[in-house]
């Protein structure tokens, strides 16, 4: 208001004019930004959740909170992949104050100021205050620190302060939805009836003759399935084929990585500072000036000495440069010196007896002695872990590395190897709570202790590379006018035509690619079916992208389960032809079976009633359904199953008694109801979870803004 005062007073009306037309040029254009739905661009609306519209920068609002929290808890900023969850955890904290919060209130589950204080500072820590006060190295928390900056939170800036009130006050939310899952765990209830029920299925048997007849006795190449009939089962099934929004899309990646010519530039940087770190009277001042690596001057023991220090025998002396992942290496050997525990390299074979028996026990000893006998004659120690070994080391011909006298080792095993002196076979068997050991020290013991110096020099792409790499991508976006002029120069160039299929609107990795959540909104918000996309960048790669297919939500569209319904149709085909045909057989099963032919497979089963399966036949729950129903004797008319025919006659059944106590069954039907619980959503029975987001009716648009 001051600005306009000032130009009232100096220039008048004409500026008045000039200010109130773009004054009203600005509200206009934010109107319009605000409803630009009505005009074809993009609203701000992020999405709704259980009736309530949210907004962007209510969204934007939260993630900027969790970021803050996360740059609490981890001491860094969040990268791209970081700043993915953390919109996840910002969508999940939006479902929960507006789908279960009222679920809280009308339960009464509050989260109290003394519950904040006990999770804060009290006995009972939340974890996420813990991590934020805990030693990154050791991962020992420290409620000094903790108390100590909890008194200097009235001292710090205005922004510091509000952002750890806002860290305290998001514990409330997630501490109310502990409880309720709690709530909800509790609730988890088993009536006497469904006890029984569970105890009937599983204490009731029946024996069952069957005649089965699979659908694959009859050739596919001898039953047609037309593109109507498929059609007609989509349609009759259209509830099983129900899909989300999916798109689909080939991609060819050029990946950014250093040229030949880039390597030997940082080769030859590497190789001067060899010589110089050779003549450096300072080996760790002159390291800390040259690397590129946290790591400059670096004690190892033998387990933690990295093969390039191997090689070092001499004070002094320095490697060559080694191409450790994408980093050039050089050491040198500054110091030798003992160390306060000593080291061992050795392997072994391990030989399990089968029970704590004598006689088992002397049967893996026996065989123990006969391969020790067969290595001391010269058979390869290697090969006979290999073959032999029955823990873990035995693909790696029993090498265990090098371990240290404090090591978790059992003490017969260490006293075996730490006693043995030098290099060698220990002529004897070595026996542990875990077996018959055959032992061989593959390095002799050892407390040596090195001091390194250590220079890295990282591989870089040189600009001249990365303009040649996003050039030769450019030109293929530029030249693939169409999907077939895509696929056409991709084959002509030679390059690897990659496909990512069944892709979600909020989907952040595609295919190997893990950051990769720009390809994603290219796909779903300016891609066109056999369009070809610009160049896309991820971390490390170009990307040119095409998309191939798109599945509305709804019903599935009959290409992409055409090999699924096909099968069905033609195996529906193949039933009516089979029951047919045993329709009209009589007699017995056996005599059935003779009149069918070879085709036909006469079998047994028992069953409970919780079988779900029939050895031989496969999943047919409906057929133990059947058998059940019977009487025993009675054969049934054929009837289908899910891979082929079957023909039943029920020999025997046996119905469970009633009992007197149901309660170990209701514990168990309790517990397997406990079992379905979701730990990557909300906290609570998956059941109930699932049912409040469908009632909710969540329209998640997030894919059109990130």
């Amino acid at each position: 208001m001051a600005l306009i005062n000032t130009l009232r007073n100096r220039m008048g009306k004409i500026v008045i004019v000039v200010i109130a037309f773009s004054m009203a040029a600005f509200i206009l254009t934010d109107f319009l930004q605000s409803n630009s739905t009505l005009l074809g661009g993009q609203s701000n609306e992020i999405g709704e959740i259980a009736s309530t519209t949210v907004k962007y920068d209510e969204f934007q609002a939260v993630v900027e909170e969790l970021s803050y929290n996360f740059q609490l808890n981890t001491g860094r900023n969040p990268t791209s992949q970081d700043m993915d969850l953390i919109r996840n955890q910002a969508w999940q904290r939006l479902i929960v104050e507006n789908v279960f919060e009222p679920q809280y209130n009308e339960l009464g589950i509050a989260v109290t100021d003394d519950e904040m204080v006990e999770m804060v500072q009290g006995n009972n820590i939340h974890p996420q205050v813990r991590q934020a006060f805990s030693d990154p190295q050791t991962g020992v928390f420290n409620k000094d620190q903790l108390m100590s900056y909890l008194q200097q939170i009235p001292n710090l800036p205005p922004q510091n302060r509000d952002a750890w009130i806002s860290f305290e006050e998001s514990l409330r939310p997630q501490r109310a939805l502990t409880k309720f899952e709690n709530l909800m765990t509790l609730t988890n209830y088993a009536s006497k009836y469904e006890a029984k029920d569970d105890y009937v299925a599983k204490n009731s048997s029946a024996s069952a003759d069957f005649l089965y007849v699979p659908y694959f006795t009859i050739l596919d190449s001898t039953i047609e399935v037309s593109d109507s009939e498929l059609k007609s089962y989509l349609s009759e099934h259209a509830d099983e084929y129900q899909r989300e929004e999916t798109k689909s899309m080939d991609y060819v990646v050029f990946d950014i990585v250093p040229s030949a010519e880039d390597s030997a530039l940082v080769y030859e940087d590497i190789s001067a500072l060899m010589v110089g770190l050779q003549e450096a009277e300072d080996d760790s001042a002159f390291a800390t000036r040259n690397s590129e690596g946290n790591e400059v001057f670096v004690t190892y023991n033998p387990s933690t000495k990295p093969s390039g220090v191997d090689t070092l025998s001499a004070i002094g002396s320095v490697t060559a440069p080694t191409l450790i992942g994408n980093t050039y290496t050089i050491f040198k050997l500054s110091s030798i010196e003992g160390g306060d525990e000593a080291f061992v390299r050795a392997r072994h074979i391990l030989f399990k007896w089968e029970d704590d028996s004598d006689a088992a026990k002397r049967e893996a000893r026996t065989r123990a002695n006969g391969i020790l006998r067969d290595i001391r004659n010269g058979t390869d120690f290697a090969e006979m872990a290999r073959i032999h070994g029955t823990d873990g080391t035995a693909s790696q011909g029993g090498d265990l590395g090098w371990f240290g006298e404090n090591g978790a080792f059992v003490q017969e095993f260490k006293d075996a190897a730490f006693g043995f002196r030098g290099a060698g076979l220990i002529p004897r068997l070595v026996e542990t709570q875990f077996g018959y050991h055959i032992i061989e020290v593959t390095e002799p013991k050892s407390n040596e202790v090195v001091k390194v110096a250590k220079i890295e020099k990282e591989l870089f792409v040189s600009d001249e590379s990365l303009n040649n790499i996003s050039r030769e991508a450019d030109l293929f976006a530029f030249e693939s006018k169409s999907y077939d002029d895509y696929l056409r120069l991709a084959e002509e160039k030679g390059y690897d035509v990659l496909r990512a299929t069944r892709l979600s609107q909020n989907d952040e990795q595609v295919g190997s690619l893990a950051e990769a959540r720009n390809l994603v909104y290219w796909l779903f918000n300016k891609a066109e079916e056999g369009g070809v996309s610009e160049v896309l960048e991820t971390t490390d790669h170009y990307i040119v992208a095409a998309q191939t297919n798109y599945q509305p939500k709804g019903i599935a569209s009959l290409e992409d389960v055409r090999n699924e319904i096909t099968r069905k149709v033609r195996d529906e085909k193949k039933a009516d032809i089979i029951i047919e045909k045993l329709q009209g057989l009589e007699g017995t099963l056996e005599e059935m079976k003779d009149t069918y032919g070879d085709d036909a497979r006469l079998n047994s089963a028992e069953l409970t009633l919780s079988t779900l399966s029939i050895t031989g036949v496969g999943y047919a729950p409906q057929a133990v359904g059947i058998a059940f129903a019977l009487e025993v004797g009675e054969l049934t008319q054929p009837f289908a199953t899910d891979n082929g025919v079957i023909v039943l006659q029920l020999s025997d059944k046996t119905m469970a008694q009633d009992l007197d106590d149901y309660e170990s069954y209701k514990s168990g039907v309790t517990n397997t109801r406990r079992g379905f619980r979701r730990r990557e959503e909300p906290f609570v029975d998956q059941r109930i979870y699932d049912a409040f987001l469908e009632f909710a009716d969540i329209e998640d648009n997030r894919y059109k803004f990130f």
